[in-house]
C-alpha cells in the first residue's frame, strides 16, 4: 500500500542556528584555502627563489587541470546516494585538500640538492605543482562543488538561506580581510622565509580541518522525499541521472548559467589578481609590503555594508546592487591611478575596489541556485552539484589565465631580474637592495634602473589596468542578467508562487 506524498511548504521551514554555525565553519575553511592557495606564487619567488614564469606556469597548468575535473566531479556528487546524503560526505575531502596544500609549503628542497640550479629549480615547480593539483583538482573541488548542492539540499527556503549565506558571507569578508591584512606584515617580519610560511599552513590547516568537520556534523540534508515535496518536483522532472553530454546540452538552453559563467570568470580574475598582485606591487613599486596591510584593514570601512545585503536584495535584487559595486570599485582604481603614492588614496581604492566582492560573497551561491531551478524549468533536468561545477570551472580558469598573465606581464617586463638580484647580492629582501637606489641598481641588477622601471610598469599593469578591465567588461555584461524575473514568471507558469512557496 503506498504511503500518501508528502505536501511541504516551503515557507513553512525553520531557521536552523546549527546549520548557520555550520556552513560558517565550512566557508570559514574555504576562505583559508583560497589565502593560502593565493600565496603559492609569491612563495615560490620571495621564499624558494624560483622564476615567476617557471611558477606561474606551474600554477597555470594546475588550473587548467583543476577546471577540467570541475565537470567531472559535479556528475560523480550528482550520483551519490549515500545514508548522510548526496552533497554533505563531499565536505570532507577537505582535509585532503589541507594535508596536501601543508607539503606544498614544506617542501624539502633538501631533495634536490646537487642538481643544476635550472633543473632544481624544475624539480621544486613539479613537486609544488603535483601537490596543488591533488589539493585544488581533486579535493578541493569535491568539497567546493559539493558547497551549493550541500546548501540547497539542506535549506529550502530562500529567506532561510539568505540569513545563513549572510553570516557566511561575513565570516568570508572578516576572514579574508583578516588573513590578508596580517599576511603582509607577517611575511615581512619573517622576510619571506620558507620556516614562517610552513608555521602559517600549519595553522590554517588545523582551522580548516576543523571547519569542514563542523560542517558536515552540523548541517544534514533533507531526504530525497523531503526534497522533492519541497520543490513541487513530478516524477518526469526528476533527471539527475543525466550524462555529462546531456547536460552540457541542456545547458545551452540556460542562457543564464552561461551569463553568471562569463561574469563569475571575470569576478574571479579580477580577485585573484588584485590580491596576488598586491603584495608585489606593495613591495616593489609602493616601496613598502607592510603598508598593504593596513591598505586591506582599510577595507574594513565598507563592512556596514554587508548587515544591509539581505535588505537590499529582497528590495533591489542581485543585479542592481552589483552594477552599483563596480561602477563605484573602477572609481576607486581610478583614484589610485591618479595618486599612486598617496597613502590614503591607496586606502580608498582598496575599500571601493572591495565593494563587488560583498553581494558576491553573500548571495553568490543564491544565484548559481537560482539558475539549477531555472534549467530545471526550461529542460526538466534537476541537476545540481553539475551547475555549481560549471560556475566553478569558470572561477578555475580564471585562476589559470590569472596565473599566465600576471607571470606573463611580469616576465616581460624583467621583474625576475629584481629577484635574481635579491638572492644573487645575498640582499635579505628587495628593500634593502632598493635603499641603495640608482648605483646598486646599476650593479647588481641587469640593465640596471632602466629594468626596474620597465618591471615596475609591469607590476602597475597587473595591479590596476587588468582588474580595471576586467570590470569594464561585468558592467557591459550585468544589463542582459534578467535571471530573477524571468525565474519569477516560471515558478508562477508551474504552479508556484513568485517566491517559489506552493499556493
Amino acid at each position: 500500500m503506498e504511503t500518501a506524498p508528502l505536501k511541504l511548504n516551503v515557507a513553512d521551514e525553520k531557521y536552523s542556528k546549527m546549520k548557520a554555525v555550520g556552513f560558517a565553519m565550512s566557508r570559514g575553511g574555504m576562505v583559508l584555502g583560497g589565502v593560502m592557495a593565493g600565496e603559492i606564487t609569491y612563495f615560490g619567488t620571495n621564499s624558494l627563489g624560483l622564476t615567476v614564469a617557471s611558477i606561474s606556469s606551474g600554477m597555470a597548468i594546475k588550473a587548467f587541470i583543476d577546471a577540467g575535473t570541475n565537470l567531472i566531479m559535479g556528475p560523480i556528487i550528482d550520483r551519490t546516494h549515500s545514508k548522510w546524503g548526496k552533497a554533505r560526505p563531499y565536505g570532507l575531502a577537505a582535509i585532503l585538500m589541507w594535508l596536501c596544500t601543508l607539503a606544498i609549503f614544506s617542501v624539502p628542497t633538501t631533495w634536490f640538492n646537487g642538481l643544476e640550479q635550472d633543473i632544481k629549480n624544475m624539480a621544486i615547480v613539479v613537486y609544488i605543482t603535483v601537490f596543488g593539483t591533488l589539493a585544488s583538482a581533486v579535493f578541493g573541488n569535491l568539497s567546493g562543488i559539493a558547497g551549493d548542492a550541500h546548501l540547497k539540499r539542506s535549506i529550502v527556503n530562500t529567506d532561510n538561506r539568505i540569513k545563513v549565506l549572510t553570516i557566511c558571507g561575513l565570516v568570508y569578508a572578516l576572514g579574508t580581510v583578516v588573513l590578508q591584512a596580517s599576511l603582509p606584515t607577517l611575511i615581512a617580519a619573517f622576510h619571506g622565509a620558507q620556516s614562517g610560511f610552513v608555521l602559517l599552513a600549519v595553522v590554517t590547516s588545523v582551522m580548516g580541518i576543523a571547519g569542514s568537520i563542523g560542517g558536515f556534523l552540523l548541517c544534514p540534508e533533507y531526504t530525497e522525499k523531503e526534497l522533492d515535496s519541497y520543490n513541487g518536483l513530478e516524477k518526469e522532472e526528476k533527471k539527475a541521472e543525466v550524462s555529462i553530454a546531456v547536460f552540457l546540452r541542456s545547458v545551452l538552453k540556460n542562457k543564464y548559467i552561461i551569463l553568471w559563467t562569463v561574469i563569475s570568470f571575470l569576478g574571479s580574475l579580477n580577485i585573484l589578481g588584485t590580491f596576488t598582485a598586491g603584495q608585489y606591487y606593495f613591495q616593489y613599486f609602493y616601496g613598502d609590503l607592510s603598508a598593504y596591510t593596513y591598505v586591506m584593514i582599510s577595507s574594513a570601512a565598507a563592512f556596514p555594508v554587508m548587515f544591509l545585503i539581505p535588505k537590499l536584495y529582497k528590495k533591489f535584487g542581485i543585479v542592481k546592487i552589483i552594477t552599483i559595486f563596480y561602477v563605484l570599485a573602477i572609481v576607486g582604481i581610478v583614484v589610485r591611478l591618479v595618486m599612486p603614492h598617496f597613502f590614503i588614496a591607496q586606502c580608498a581604492g582598496y575599500v571601493l575596489n572591495a565593494l563587488p566582492g560583498i553581494p558576491t560573497a553573500f548571495v553568490g551561491s543564491q544565484i548559481t541556485i537560482e539558475c539549477m531551478e531555472y534549467g530545471r524549468y526550461k529542460t526538466g533536468i534537476n541537476a545540481e552539484a553539475r551547475y555549481s561545477a560549471f560556475v566553478g570551472f569558470s572561477q578555475k580558469m580564471a585562476g589559470a589565465v590569472s596565473g599566465l598573465v600576471i607571470g606573463t606581464i611580469m616576465s616581460i617586463t624583467g621583474f625576475d631580474y629584481l629577484t635574481a638580484a635579491i638572492t644573487g647580492g645575498g640582499f635579505t629582501d628587495w628593500a634593502a637592495l632598493a635603499a641603495l637606489g640608482n648605483a646598486g641598481f646599476e650593479q647588481y641588477i641587469t640593465g640596471g634602473a632602466a629594468t626596474v622601471a620597465e618591471a615596475m610598469i609591469g607590476l602597475d599593469i597587473i595591479y590596476n589596468y587588468v582588474p580595471l578591465t576586467c570590470m569594464g567588461l561585468i558592467l557591459l555584461l550585468l544589463p542582459f542578467f534578467k535571471l530573477e524575473p524571468e525565474l519569477k514568471k516560471l515558478r508562477v507558469e508551474h504552479g508556484l508562487n513568485e517566491d517559489g512557496t506552493r499556493k
